[in-house]
């Protein structure tokens, strides 16, 4: 493939969908054609240590193999830097507030190297963050208020929500409902900031950038077979030897069930809960649920250019697309 040479000032390529569809891959050949460097947007891959279950090695590369440089805060793959990968230690809290300050930094600094901002990943709360905004990311924790409202179960954070705001209760979908977590912030920042003129931090849509949304996806029977044969590959590239060296570093079973997924289940296993067979029965039917909810998450986002993995030739009329907003013979 030949670079392209044209200016990329202002412009932002997001590559999103569920786990398995192969965003990263993509990613890394849009990044070599179109001078890229990858941003990924995935609450789990900015931990150290986490590396196969994240899913920070593209299927292309092999684990252990292909020209893949580690650093701190990026690797670099084949060439082509993703940014985003190793920010914390995993016993570290890193929020969202977190990741769309450093992330927001890292994009501008491509951009102002007149190279091609790639975001990439499935963490839909992380991209809507960084994308358009969230106003409660800049409100800090109120650490007295938490322990208060960590002591309530499910009915009574639903129940305190909706007095507090039915406006924001309607426009939870199923899933932030029944999320305990999601719940409790909410609460917590309608308690502190009831009204308007709450704090605000940028974001790229606030800075004007240009910025085309490519959204992969398959029907579930594809997705979810290619999920389970990649369970099958994590296992068989060291999952659990991960697991547990990860763990005797001092990562302990409760953070190891906070970050979820098949962290919850390694635990389980570790810990001698559950057997081989089972860990990777969970995991499968785990992730499956996961790239659900992703798909549930993105439909309700807008412009996003969707494509299937499973036709045939979807990546070439990817290109197209890029290639002709890259261009400026498409406008997003």
């Amino acid at each position: 493939m030949i670079k392209q040479s044209f200016s990329t000032s202002k412009k932002i390529l997001v590559i999103l969908g569920p786990t398995a569809t192969g965003k990263t891959d993509l990613a890394l050949s849009v990044a070599k054609e179109f001078n890229g460097e990858l941003v990924a947007a995935d609450s789990r891959q900015v931990y150290t240590c986490l590396d196969i279950g994240t899913g920070k090695y593209p299927s292309k590369i092999p684990l252990w193999g292909g020209d893949v440089k580690r650093q701190k805060y990026y690797w670099e793959i084949d060439g082509v830097k993703i940014w985003m990968y190793d920010m914390v230690d995993p016993k570290t809290q890193y929020s969202a507030f977190d990741y769309v300050k450093d992330a927001m930094r890292v994009v501008e600094d491509i951009s102002k190297r007149e190279l091609l901002p790639i975001i990439v990943g499935g963490t839909g709360f992380y991209l809507r963050a960084l994308i358009d905004g969230f106003s409660n990311l800049a409100i800090p924790v109120n650490q007295k208020l938490r322990r208060e409202l960590e002591k309530l179960n499910l009915e009574k954070l639903q129940n305190k929500l909706r007095l507090l705001s039915p406006g924001i209760w309607e426009e939870l979908n199923e899933s932030d409902r029944k999320n305990p977590r999601r719940l409790l912030r909410s609460i917590e920042c309608l308690s502190m900031y009831p009204y308007a003129n709450k704090p605000q931090i940028p974001n790229l849509k606030s800075q004007n950038y240009n910025i085309l949304k490519i959204g992969l996806a398959a029907p579930k029977p594809f997705l979810y077979e290619k999920i389970n044969s990649r369970v099958l590959g994590w296992i068989k590239e060291g999952l659990i030897e991960e697991a547990l060296t990860i763990h005797k570093q001092g990562l302990s079973f409760k953070r190891m069930d906070e970050l979820g997924l098949e962290f919850k289940y390694l635990a389980k296993y570790l810990k001698g809960d559950i057997n081989k067979e089972s860990l990777i029965r969970e995991i499968q039917a785990s992730t499956r649920r996961y790239a659900k909810r992703q798909l549930t998450w993105f439909k309700k986002e807008k412009d996003i250019k969707w494509f299937d993995v499973s036709k045939n030739n979807w990546d070439a009329l990817v290109e197209k697309l890029v290639s002709d907003w890259y261009n400026n013979l498409y406008d997003s």
